[in-house]
């Protein structure tokens, strides 16, 4: 996993798999937050990360923009470990546990099932909350439970699946494991009203003024 620097507070980690797959961890005057938990081979460099770039500052609480394969790959060896729970959309919960089932929100939907969570370890989203700076917008349309953190102070969306970025370009997610496409997009309208500096996507990087984007975005779709 390679780590980058986005902003004062918000640092990228990132694999290939063969699109990039990044996780965020966000440094607050407390500790430190990660927000989703991208493939299980993430999680002994993430721990190695805590140790040596964030001086073994403590892992405080785990966020999820939702709760896709590729997204919570390392959280299983991690809350082992550090026994921490993690945060979700409430509606998104469900899926997590292995109550409701991914494959079924669209037809022909690619999206695979995860190992359940259990119950005790999961937390719904406190959507008026403040999560060491990140403040939660629900964003459904990838999935029904999605959710991107906004950091005003750094003034950077962590975007989850609600965008893709190719070449510094602002995307659509990817078709076939999105849910209800219409809707992610109308969902993507977020970025207008927060004009964010930085829009960080979790498969294939960062794109700068994501709200001028998004206009030609929807134009062309």
């Amino acid at each position: 996993m390679k780590l980058k620097q986005l902003t004062r507070h918000v640092w990228a980690g990132y694999v290939y798999w063969p699109l990039p797959v990044m996780i965020w961890i966000v440094e607050d005057r407390d500790g430190l937050t990660l927000v989703d938990g991208g493939l299980p081979s993430m999680w002994n460099p993430m721990h190695e990360a805590i140790r040596t770039t964030f001086r073994g500052r403590s892992l405080n609480r785990i966020l999820l923009t939702h709760g896709h394969s590729d997204h919570v790959g390392m959280l299983y060896a991690l809350t082992e470990s550090l026994q921490l729970p993690v945060t979700a959309h409430e509606i998104e919960i469900p899926f997590l546990t292995g109550e409701r089932s991914y494959t079924t929100l669209r037809q022909g939907s690619k999206n695979k099932d995860i190992k359940p969570f259990a119950p005790n370890i999961l937390q719904p989203l406190d959507m008026k909350g403040n999560y060491g700076g990140l403040v939660p917008f629900h964003t459904p349309g990838h999935c029904l439970g999605h959710v991107a953190y906004y950091h005003p102070e750094d003034n950077i969306l962590l975007a989850g699946d609600l965008f893709t970025a190719f070449f510094d370009k602002l995307r659509r997610p990817i078709e076939k494991f999105t849910a209800n496409m219409e809707e992610s997009l109308q969902s993507g309208a977020i970025v207008k009203r927060l004009q964010p500096r930085l829009t960080a996507c979790a498969h294939c990087g960062v794109v700068k003024d994501a709200s001028i984007q998004y206009i030609n975005l929807v134009k062309n779709n």
